[in-house]
């Protein structure tokens, strides 16, 4: 027999579980199945903490300067730890830890959030799914993942230091993600009024105030999406003016920015 072909040693959760007795193991994997479903929801309010952490440094005149030390007051817990429930929200979307948190490891339950913590640190992607994996198929308790992401830890920092467009359009990607959801709670909320019928005179005035935000917002968006067509499109950047670009982009947001917040009278 190859050595391929041998059956994998099964892991140490495995091997508790066959020495039980059947009775022990009914009750352990009730446990499991209990503990299971309190890390997730745990997991949840922590990334949801995290991403208030991320929300509160982005837009420090809506929050105060001092959003994040207030919030770590009010709920008991130190400045430094949310912190790192804000880098680990920067990782992974609401939807992506909802999506790793249904893979259970081989003992049997879903990857703590303390494991998120470390990963966290691994500044590559592609290392910190691989890692992700290591923890699921072997069960690596934080101590020992710890110890195993030592040795790579100066490496990752010097990396780290080092601005990248991977790191960039990740976090993009996952503030995206997050704004497209608020977006769609608020329209579902918004709209329905808007569309009830027009302004009244006396509510012009916070129309017109609430349209001039939205195109600024259109425009701000449109800037990052000139740099991507730049790079993604560069034939059709190249056939037209960057300035008619930003200036038929930003009319056309502003049009559909206008027929969403201010119903024809």
């Amino acid at each position: 027999m190859r050595k391929d072909d041998r059956e994998p040693k099964p892991s140490r959760a495995e091997r508790a579980l066959q020495d039980m007795t059947a009775a022990l193991r009914r009750e352990c994997e009730k446990i499991r199945a209990d503990l299971a479903s309190a890390g997730t929801d745990d997991a949840k309010a922590r990334h949801r903490l995290g991403a208030l952490v991320n929300t509160i440094q982005e837009d420090a005149d809506k929050y105060g300067k001092r959003g994040v030390e207030q919030l770590a007051r009010a709920l008991g817990f130190d400045k430094t730890l949310l912190y790192r429930h804000a880098k680990v929200a920067s990782c992974w979307s609401l939807k992506e830890l909802s999506e790793l948190l249904q893979s259970e490891s081989v003992t049997g339950l879903p990857i703590s959030f303390s494991h998120l913590q470390l990963l966290a640190t691994v500044t590559n992607s592609k290392k910190r799914e691989k890692y992700v994996e290591v923890v699921l198929n072997q069960g690596l308790s934080v101590r020992k993942l710890k110890r195993l992401l030592a040795p790579r830890a100066k490496p990752e920092a010097e990396a780290s230091s080092t601005p990248g467009a991977a790191r960039a359009l990740r976090r993009l990607r996952v503030a995206s993600e997050n704004w497209l959801q608020r977006v769609k709670l608020l329209e579902a909320e918004v709209l329905p009024a808007l569309q009830s019928g027009p302004p009244p005179p006396e509510m012009l005035p916070e129309y017109q105030k609430t349209l001039a935000q939205q195109q600024e917002l259109a425009e701000q968006l449109n800037k990052l999406m000139d740099v991507f067509r730049s790079w993604i499109e560069p034939e059709a950047s190249d056939a037209a003016p960057p300035s008619r670009r930003r200036k038929g982009g930003s009319l056309q947001a502003r049009a559909e920015a206008a027929e969403n917040a201010q119903p024809a009278v």
